[in-house]
């Protein structure tokens, strides 16, 4: 059966191709492709593979799709890249360069432990290497939404089963014990639903269901109980209720409210198990350990780690290296990543890297910044939102590593600030003075 891979590899490479070139000038197809495979993910909690020699994941083939898509972009003069765009580039040649060095000592290792960067760093390559239309990010403000309403919906379903006593495959098996049926990365998902619905309110956007939705977002966030999702949604809260007085007289009112809904949801959802939900309540705001124990695997691989030299302090060490440590009698498996995107950007491609994946937040946080008043409203829901996009995730790298789907805010955010004038209608040119 051997012969049979051949022919079966060149038509996956021709299919590829083909799709490639049609998502190349389509970026909202892209993203739909993104969050559909995101919410196909949630749903069956571990993606389906194929076995070819390497097991594929449709995730391994979507961002394949974005990356051949976007090299055509570059390659096809369909777009040059910028010096925004350079960073990612320049991060891609450093990730390829530990993926090389890994698979010579480590082999298959080192591929699999190299998706997660593939993933984000395909995704905010293709992404940024689109101009930013009001009418783009309308329709990606639009499908954010519908994504979050998803995961509301699925929370909800979750929730339902547990209070019913269904047990829905071994992965149930902590969220029986408390409310989490999302992980942080889709409660982090939520989080930028909740905002961009946030800001479509103060913007008084026609769309009831959509500036009114961070009503329904809110509480169940509130009750899916992420310590990291809630302090940096309440650093966001902070941030713009800085900016914003109009913000700050709405905020109190609901914040109560959907507090108060939070509590009602708990109650329906678990009121028959109360001691578990008021126990699990009390461990998330008060419980250290987890985080002390982080911080003390944080000090091992960076200052207990046999692989770190000058070298691979510069560029990184390889992929397959792992994250193992040791401290007093608990031991971490390599495969257990070190929470926190700054020490695993650090490990993976050196000082260089950490500080090229900094400079790519920071600078598109002050070209957005610096984009003249006359074009904040198109900036669709808000240029505030972009810049509050890449500050919420930089606040969420200290506990966690980018999941793909942030990869689409990351990239339309850096692409932000391309922004122009729209061009006047005839009317307009037409108008007297």
């Amino acid at each position: 059966m051997q012969f049979l891979y051949v022919p079966i590899l060149i038509s996956a490479m021709v299919v590829l191709a083909g799709l490639s070139l049609f998502f190349a000038s389509r970026p909202l197809a892209g993203a739909v492709l993104v969050v559909a495979t995101y919410l196909y993910e949630t749903l069956v909690y571990s993606m389906p593979v194929i076995s070819l020699g390497i097991q594929i994941s449709p995730s391994d083939i979507v961002f394949a799709i974005l990356f051949v898509a976007v090299t055509l972009r570059f390659a096809l003069g369909m777009r040059k890249p910028r010096r925004r765009e350079w960073i990612p580039i320049c991060l891609f040649v450093l990730f390829f360069i530990s993926l090389a060095r890994g698979i010579a000592l480590y082999g298959r290792e080192a591929a699999s432990e190299s998706r997660g960067w593939f993933y984000f760093l395909s995704g905010v390559l293709y992404f940024s290497s689109f101009g930013a239309s009001p009418r783009m990010r309308k329709k990606l403000t639009n499908i954010l939404l519908t994504a979050g309403v998803a995961l509301v919906g699925v929370a909800i379903y979750r929730w339902m089963a547990l209070a019913a006593g269904f047990t829905i495959g071994a992965e149930w098996a902590v969220a029986r014990e408390n409310s989490r049926v999302l992980n942080a990365s889709q409660a982090n998902l939520l989080a930028m639903a909740f905002f961009a619905s946030v800001f479509l309110n103060l913007s008084n956007v026609r769309s009831k269901w959509q500036c009114k939705a961070f009503y329904l977002f809110g509480p169940v966030l509130v009750v899916l109980q992420h310590r990291t999702v809630w302090a940096v949604m309440i650093a966001g809260l902070l941030l713009l209720g800085l900016q914003d007085a109009r913000f700050r007289k709405k905020a109190i009112i609901a914040i109560i409210a959907m507090a108060i809904a939070g509590l009602v949801m708990t109650v329906f959802f678990f009121g028959h198990q109360s001691e578990v939900i008021t126990a699990s309540l009390q461990d998330s705001a008060t419980n250290g350990d987890t985080f002390l124990w982080r911080v003390e695997g944080w000090y091992q691989l960076l200052f207990n780690n046999p692989a770190r030299n000058t070298f691979n302090d510069t560029i990184g060490q390889p992929f397959g290296t792992g994250y193992e440590r040791t401290f007093g009698d608990v031991h971490v498996p390599s495969n257990i990543v070190p929470h926190n995107y700054y020490i695993e950007a650090f490990l993976r491609f050196g000082l260089i890297g950490l500080l090229l994946l900094i400079f790519l937040y920071v600078l598109g946080m002050r070209r957005l910044k610096r984009l003249p008043r006359q074009l904040h409203k198109y900036a669709y829901p808000d240029v505030r939102f972009w810049r509050l996009v890449l500050f919420m995730q930089l606040a969420y790298f200290f506990t966690y590593g980018a999941s793909y789907d942030q990869s689409i805010l990351t990239g339309m955010a850096i692409a932000g600030f391309r922004l122009r004038l729209p061009r006047p209608t005839p009317s307009e040119l037409a108008a007297p003075e």
